[in-house]
Protein backbone atom coordinates (compact mmCIF):
# COMPACT_ATOMS: atom_id res chain seq x y z
CA UNK A 1 0.00 0.00 0.00
CA UNK A 2 2.80 2.43 0.86
CA UNK A 3 4.53 4.09 -2.07
CA UNK A 4 8.32 4.26 -2.08
CA UNK A 5 9.32 7.43 -0.26
CA UNK A 6 5.89 7.94 1.29
CA UNK A 7 5.54 8.50 4.98
CA UNK A 8 3.91 6.07 7.36
CA UNK A 9 1.18 8.66 7.94
CA UNK A 10 0.41 8.76 4.20
CA UNK A 11 0.36 4.95 4.07
CA UNK A 12 -2.01 4.79 7.05
CA UNK A 13 -4.38 7.36 5.54
CA UNK A 14 -4.27 5.64 2.13
CA UNK A 15 -5.14 2.32 3.75
CA UNK A 16 -7.97 3.91 5.71
CA UNK A 17 -9.36 5.49 2.53
CA UNK A 18 -9.41 2.13 0.77
CA UNK A 19 -10.99 0.33 3.71
CA UNK A 20 -13.62 2.98 4.40
CA UNK A 21 -14.83 2.70 0.80
CA UNK A 22 -14.67 -1.08 0.81
CA UNK A 23 -16.05 -1.85 4.28
CA UNK A 24 -17.32 1.35 5.89
CA UNK A 25 -16.28 2.80 9.22
CA UNK A 26 -17.80 0.30 11.59
CA UNK A 27 -16.33 -2.76 9.83
CA UNK A 28 -12.82 -1.27 9.66
CA UNK A 29 -10.51 -1.78 12.59
CA UNK A 30 -7.18 -0.13 13.36
CA UNK A 31 -5.64 -3.59 12.90
CA UNK A 32 -7.05 -3.69 9.34
CA UNK A 33 -5.51 -0.28 8.63
CA UNK A 34 -2.16 -1.39 10.00
CA UNK A 35 -2.21 -4.61 8.00
CA UNK A 36 -3.01 -2.88 4.72
CA UNK A 37 -0.64 0.05 5.28
CA UNK A 38 2.31 -2.01 6.46
CA UNK A 39 2.72 0.41 9.37
CA UNK A 40 3.31 -0.64 12.93
CA UNK A 41 1.02 0.11 15.83
CA UNK A 42 3.49 2.69 17.11
CA UNK A 43 3.28 4.57 13.81
CA UNK A 44 -0.50 4.64 13.92
CA UNK A 45 -0.64 6.06 17.43
CA UNK A 46 2.27 8.41 16.77
CA UNK A 47 0.22 10.13 14.05
CA UNK A 48 -3.35 9.62 15.32
CA UNK A 49 -4.96 9.27 18.75
CA UNK A 50 -7.32 6.57 17.47
CA UNK A 51 -9.58 5.13 14.79
CA UNK A 52 -11.87 8.16 14.60
CA UNK A 53 -8.99 10.52 13.84
CA UNK A 54 -7.54 8.19 11.18
CA UNK A 55 -10.98 7.99 9.56
CA UNK A 56 -11.44 11.76 9.78
CA UNK A 57 -8.12 12.35 7.99
CA UNK A 58 -9.02 9.77 5.35
CA UNK A 59 -12.49 11.22 4.80
CA UNK A 60 -11.09 14.75 4.52
CA UNK A 61 -8.69 13.59 1.79
CA UNK A 62 -11.41 11.63 0.03
CA UNK A 63 -13.71 14.66 0.08
CA UNK A 64 -10.97 16.89 -1.34
CA UNK A 65 -10.26 14.38 -4.13
CA UNK A 66 -13.92 13.98 -5.03
CA UNK A 67 -14.59 17.73 -4.88
CA UNK A 68 -11.73 18.26 -7.34
CA UNK A 69 -13.35 15.72 -9.69
CA UNK A 70 -16.70 17.52 -9.36
CA UNK A 71 -15.03 20.88 -10.05
CA UNK A 72 -13.57 19.43 -13.26
CA UNK A 73 -17.02 18.29 -14.38
CA UNK A 74 -18.57 21.66 -13.62
CA UNK A 75 -15.75 23.80 -15.03
CA UNK A 76 -17.04 26.84 -16.91
CA UNK A 77 -16.94 26.57 -20.66
CA UNK A 78 -19.49 23.86 -21.31
CA UNK A 79 -23.16 24.81 -21.45
CA UNK A 80 -24.73 24.52 -17.99
CA UNK A 81 -27.07 21.61 -18.77
CA UNK A 82 -24.19 19.73 -20.41
CA UNK A 83 -22.29 20.06 -17.13
CA UNK A 84 -25.27 18.63 -15.26
CA UNK A 85 -25.56 15.74 -17.73
CA UNK A 86 -21.81 15.11 -17.41
CA UNK A 87 -22.23 14.75 -13.65
CA UNK A 88 -25.21 12.43 -14.02
CA UNK A 89 -23.56 10.18 -16.59
CA UNK A 90 -20.00 10.11 -15.23
CA UNK A 91 -18.34 6.73 -14.73
CA UNK A 92 -19.22 5.25 -11.33
CA UNK A 93 -18.52 2.04 -9.47
CA UNK A 94 -22.14 1.44 -8.55
CA UNK A 95 -21.62 -1.76 -6.58
CA UNK A 96 -18.98 -0.17 -4.37
CA UNK A 97 -21.32 2.67 -3.46
CA UNK A 98 -20.58 6.36 -3.19
CA UNK A 99 -17.05 6.75 -1.89
CA UNK A 100 -18.16 9.02 0.96
CA UNK A 101 -21.94 8.87 1.28
CA UNK A 102 -21.93 5.10 1.71
CA UNK A 103 -21.17 5.88 5.36
CA UNK A 104 -24.39 7.88 5.77
CA UNK A 105 -26.33 5.06 7.42
CA UNK A 106 -23.62 4.22 9.94
CA UNK A 107 -23.72 5.41 13.51
CA UNK A 108 -20.39 7.11 12.78
CA UNK A 109 -22.33 9.95 11.12
CA UNK A 110 -23.33 11.09 14.60
CA UNK A 111 -19.69 12.22 15.01
CA UNK A 112 -19.31 15.73 13.53
CA UNK A 113 -15.66 15.13 12.62
CA UNK A 114 -16.71 12.17 10.44
CA UNK A 115 -19.95 13.66 9.12
CA UNK A 116 -18.53 17.01 8.03
CA UNK A 117 -16.37 15.80 5.10
CA UNK A 118 -19.28 13.72 3.78
CA UNK A 119 -21.68 16.66 4.13
CA UNK A 120 -19.16 19.03 2.51
CA UNK A 121 -18.79 16.72 -0.49
CA UNK A 122 -22.53 16.25 -1.02
CA UNK A 123 -23.16 19.95 -0.39
CA UNK A 124 -20.54 20.84 -3.00
CA UNK A 125 -22.21 18.63 -5.59
CA UNK A 126 -25.63 20.08 -4.82
CA UNK A 127 -24.31 23.65 -5.02
CA UNK A 128 -22.59 22.90 -8.35
CA UNK A 129 -25.80 21.44 -9.74
CA UNK A 130 -27.85 24.39 -8.46
CA UNK A 131 -25.44 26.95 -9.93
CA UNK A 132 -25.49 25.26 -13.33
CA UNK A 133 -29.28 25.01 -13.28
CA UNK A 134 -29.55 28.68 -12.27
CA UNK A 135 -27.31 29.57 -15.22
CA UNK A 136 -29.55 27.51 -17.51
CA UNK A 137 -32.62 29.24 -16.09
CA UNK A 138 -31.08 32.71 -16.59
CA UNK A 139 -30.34 31.81 -20.22
CA UNK A 140 -33.93 30.64 -20.75
CA UNK A 141 -32.90 26.99 -20.84
CA UNK A 142 -35.30 25.67 -18.20
CA UNK A 143 -39.04 25.24 -18.56
CA UNK A 144 -41.18 27.69 -16.58
CA UNK A 145 -41.83 26.57 -13.02
CA UNK A 146 -38.67 24.48 -12.69
CA UNK A 147 -36.92 25.54 -9.47
CA UNK A 148 -33.13 25.07 -9.80
CA UNK A 149 -32.55 24.41 -6.09
CA UNK A 150 -35.28 21.77 -5.89
CA UNK A 151 -34.14 20.11 -9.10
CA UNK A 152 -30.53 20.05 -7.84
CA UNK A 153 -31.70 18.32 -4.64
CA UNK A 154 -33.66 15.77 -6.65
CA UNK A 155 -30.75 15.04 -9.00
CA UNK A 156 -28.26 14.32 -6.22
CA UNK A 157 -30.88 12.24 -4.40
CA UNK A 158 -31.35 10.07 -7.49
CA UNK A 159 -27.62 9.55 -7.95
CA UNK A 160 -27.07 8.61 -4.30
CA UNK A 161 -30.23 6.50 -4.33
CA UNK A 162 -28.94 4.81 -7.48
CA UNK A 163 -25.95 3.55 -5.50
CA UNK A 164 -28.35 2.12 -2.92
CA UNK A 165 -30.44 0.39 -5.59
CA UNK A 166 -27.35 -1.09 -7.24
CA UNK A 167 -26.04 -2.44 -3.93
CA UNK A 168 -29.39 -3.77 -2.75
CA UNK A 169 -30.03 -5.61 -6.02
CA UNK A 170 -26.30 -6.22 -6.56
CA UNK A 171 -26.81 -5.06 -10.13
CA UNK A 172 -25.19 -2.02 -11.71
CA UNK A 173 -28.12 -1.85 -14.13
CA UNK A 174 -30.34 -0.62 -11.28
CA UNK A 175 -28.23 2.52 -10.98
CA UNK A 176 -28.02 2.97 -14.75
CA UNK A 177 -31.83 2.83 -14.96
CA UNK A 178 -32.15 5.52 -12.26
CA UNK A 179 -29.60 7.72 -14.03
CA UNK A 180 -31.23 7.18 -17.44
CA UNK A 181 -34.58 8.21 -15.96
CA UNK A 182 -33.01 11.31 -14.44
CA UNK A 183 -31.44 12.31 -17.75
CA UNK A 184 -34.90 11.99 -19.31
CA UNK A 185 -36.40 14.17 -16.57
CA UNK A 186 -33.68 16.76 -17.13
CA UNK A 187 -34.59 16.80 -20.83
CA UNK A 188 -38.22 17.46 -19.90
CA UNK A 189 -37.17 20.28 -17.56
CA UNK A 190 -35.04 21.87 -20.29
CA UNK A 191 -36.73 24.37 -22.53
CA UNK A 192 -36.12 23.58 -26.20
CA UNK A 193 -33.85 26.15 -27.75
CA UNK A 194 -35.22 27.86 -30.83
Amino acid sequence: MARPGSSKREAIVAAAKALLWERGYEATSPRDVLSLSGAGQGSLYHHFPGKREVAAAALAEMAAEEIAAIDALFAPGAPPLDRVRAYLTRERQALRGCRLARLANEAAMEEPVLREPVAAYLGHIQASLRTSLEEAEAAGGLAPGVAPAALAAALIAVVEGGYVLARVHWDEAAMRAAIDGTVQLLAVAARPQA
